[in-house]
């Protein structure tokens, strides 16, 4: 194969190496679809998604480790794959020097001839003019073994090339398909990172109903929170995130017909599963005030903690409340606490919080969750799919036949040196 052949057939490979790996892909032509008709995937989903696309580009990752192990040897001088091409240019070498003596004998055995005297005998003529025709045969030999070695190199180099652009054509398509999976790969964990952060909804609303703005030491007041899914869709799980504390007093709630005690520092107190729109979360709480208390004032604040199939770590509003401790035998005013305004960076982190993203904790007794007479319209509720990135399948194609169309010019490049630095030996 001449280098005018090569470089024909590696660039038309070249040219035609991105149709041709389009063409595997026969729905390329028909992905030209809306964003707005891609479908939200859930948690689940997007876990199971940056999952597999872990394990594709490990895959990829080690077939490309392999590739390039394979094109290192090939390339190399002492490769086993070169020695055939190696043997045949020294052979060529060797033929070509054959060749070489044979002409010089031939022109030296001529000069002998022409360099007799006229007085030489018959036989001494005669035995020149065979030196002759003998150098000359000679050389014939010589230079048909040289032609002989010669193709044999081309050959040989012919079958190295060949193997030497496959290998790097391989090795190529192993580069950008491990490039195409780290994308890939980049993008699930990008977007499995996304769902993971907490989203804030207003229609998560939660209050407390019925806390005296003034407890009065040695008495004990019945409170609730009430936390409402005012949200359009249904919540795997809500946990609402409770607290209240006050000097010398303690906390209770009622889980069915047993009052429980709460820890003095936020928690969650009776998560529910499978919270319908329009529902509510509704638990008794009881303050217990020490008759012994001094007159101090008392902190109480709730919110909702939720997740659904979508969102693993769902966060309602949190609302603040305030209230007095009066002293023993004091008269309280009758009036309730008022929510006061709360910073959303201050909102505290339970010790042990619950499983989020599809997990379905157990209701515990005394949450009662039921719809609301009146829902009204239900706001800061998150709908719709993800946004698209606005990038087809067919990108990592588009890369990887480009990237097969370099490395086969550059093969063409590698055939043509190798064949200049044969051609001058």
């Amino acid at each position: 194969m001449n280098i005018r052949r090569i470089l024909a057939t590696t660039v038309a490979a070249a040219v035609t190496a991105p149709a041709a790996l389009l063409s595997v892909s026969p729905a390329f032509a028909a992905e030209a679809k809306p964003a707005a008709q891609t479908q939200k995937s859930t948690f689940e989903e997007l876990k199971k998604a940056a999952a597999d696309a872990a394990k594709a580009y490990d895959a990829a990752a080690k077939a490309y480790a392999e590739q390039r192990a394979i094109i290192k040897k090939v390339m190399a001088d002492d490769a086993p794959e070169a020695k055939a091409y190696h043997d045949a240019m020294a052979a060529a070498t060797k033929a070509g020097e054959s060749k070489t003596a044979a002409d010089k004998a031939v022109t030296e055995a001529k000069a002998k001839l022409a360099a007799l005297p006229e007085t030489a005998g018959a036989d001494e003529t005669a035995a020149a003019q065979k030196a002759v025709a003998d150098a000359e045969a000679t050389a014939k030999e010589a230079a048909a073994a040289l032609a002989t070695a010669v193709a044999n190199r081309a050959s040989a180099g012919d079958a190295l090339d060949d193997l030497r652009v496959a290998a790097t054509r391989k090795y190529s398509i192993a580069d950008n398909a491990r490039t195409a999976a780290l994308k890939t790969k980049d993008a699930a964990d990008a977007a499995l990172r996304s769902a993971k952060e907490c989203v804030r909804l207003p229609a998560l609303s939660a209050q407390l109903k019925g806390l005296p703005a003034q407890v009065v030491a040695g008495t004990s007041v019945d409170f609730s929170f009430q936390v409402h899914n005012g949200t359009d869709r249904t919540l795997d799980a809500l946990h609402p995130l409770f607290f209240v504390h006050a000097a010398q007093a303690k906390a209770q709630w009622l889980d069915g017909s047993v009052w429980k005690e709460l820890k003095d520092e936020p928690d969650y107190v009776a998560s529910q599963s499978n919270v319908k729109p329009g529902s509510t979360v509704e638990v008794k709480i009881r303050l217990t005030v020490d008759a012994k208390s001094p007159a101090t004032h008392g902190d109480a604040l709730i919110a909702g903690d939720a997740s659904d199939q979508y969102n693993p770590c769902i966060e309602g509003p949190m609302k603040g409340y305030k209230f007095k401790v009066l002293a023993a035998g004091s008269k309280p005013d009758g009036d309730t606490a008022k929510p006061g305004p709360t910073d959303g960076k201050d909102r505290p982190e339970p010790t042990a919080k619950p499983a989020g993203g599809g997990s379905t904790p157990t209701a515990q007794g005394g949450a009662a969750a039921t719809p609301l007479k009146t829902t009204g319209t239900t706001t800061g509720a998150t709908t719709g799919a993800l946004a698209s990135t606005g990038s087809s399948s067919a990108v990592p194609q588009l890369a990887l036949a480009g990237g097969a169309a370099v490395v086969l010019g550059a093969g063409a490049v590698f055939v043509t040196r190798r064949r200049k630095a044969a051609d001058r030996t």
